[in-house]
C-alpha cells in the first residue's frame, strides 16, 4: 500500500512539473511575441517616417540619425543601430532605396523572429532564424 501511495505521489509531482515547464514555455512565447509585436509598429514607424522626410527633402531616404534630426522620429532612433525592446534595428538608406533589419537581441526559446521591411512594399517579412530578408514569407496578423 505505502509503494503505491508512493507511486502516485511521484507521478503527481512529475505532472505537476511538466505543467509548470510548459506554461514557463508557453510565457517566454508570449514574451517574445510582445517583443516582436513592438519590433513590428516600429518598423512601420520608420517607414513612415522615411516617406515623409522623403516628400520634404525632395527625395532620397535617411539615416536612423537623419529621420531623427529632422523630427521625424524620437530619441529612441538617434543611433546607428538603435535598440528598441529586444530588437536591434538596422538600416540602409540611399537616394532610391531603404531596408530595416529588426533582430532580436537574445537567442534560443527567449528569442522573436528577424523581421524586414523594405521601401518597395509594406509588407513585414520574417525569418525565425537568421535576418529576414525580401525573400522570406510575410508576417501574418
Amino acid at each position: 500500500m505505502i509503494r503505491v501511495v508512493s507511486a502516485v505521489s511521484l507521478l503527481i509531482m512529475v505532472a505537476f512539473l511538466l505543467s509548470c515547464q510548459t506554461y514557463s514555455t508557453g510565457l517566454q512565447q508570449s514574451m517574445s511575441r510582445t517583443g516582436e509585436t513592438t519590433a513590428a509598429a516600429s518598423l512601420k514607424t520608420v517607414a513612415t517616417a522615411q516617406q515623409t522626410h522623403s516628400v520634404s527633402n525632395g527625395g532620397g531616404y535617411g539615416s536612423f540619425q537623419q529621420l531623427f534630426e529632422g523630427s521625424y522620429l524620437d530619441e529612441r532612433f538617434n543611433s546607428r543601430t538603435p535598440q528598441i525592446g529586444d530588437y536591434v534595428f538596422t538600416m540602409e538608406a540611399s537616394a532610391n532605396s531603404y531596408r530595416i533589419n529588426a533582430d532580436p537581441v537574445h537567442t534560443g526559446e527567449q528569442a522573436g523572429r528577424h523581421l524586414y521591411l523594405d521601401s518597395s512594399s509594406p509588407l513585414i517579412r520574417v525569418n525565425p532564424t537568421q535576418p529576414a530578408t525580401d525573400k522570406d514569407p510575410q508576417m501574418q496578423p
